[in-house]
């Protein structure tokens, strides 16, 4: 069993079940989650994250 810490495992969208293709590197093992959807990259959550930010106000207001 592979115990991922939580934060990571919402950061890569890996929840239990997931599966994982693991690649050997020369630096170590690299797990790539299956199933992901194609345009998901971590920079592009990172700029999703910062929009979401920095409008929340009118978003909490849209939802209201």
């Amino acid at each position: 069993m592979l115990v991922i810490p939580p934060e990571m495992a919402e950061r890569y969208h890996l929840a239990a079940g997931v599966e994982v293709e693991i690649i050997a590197t020369d630096d170590g093992i690299m797990l790539e989650p299956l199933d992901v959807e194609p345009w998901f990259s971590v920079e592009w959550e990172r700029a999703l994250e910062a929009v979401l930010e920095d409008h929340r106000e009118a978003l909490d207001l849209a939802r209201d």
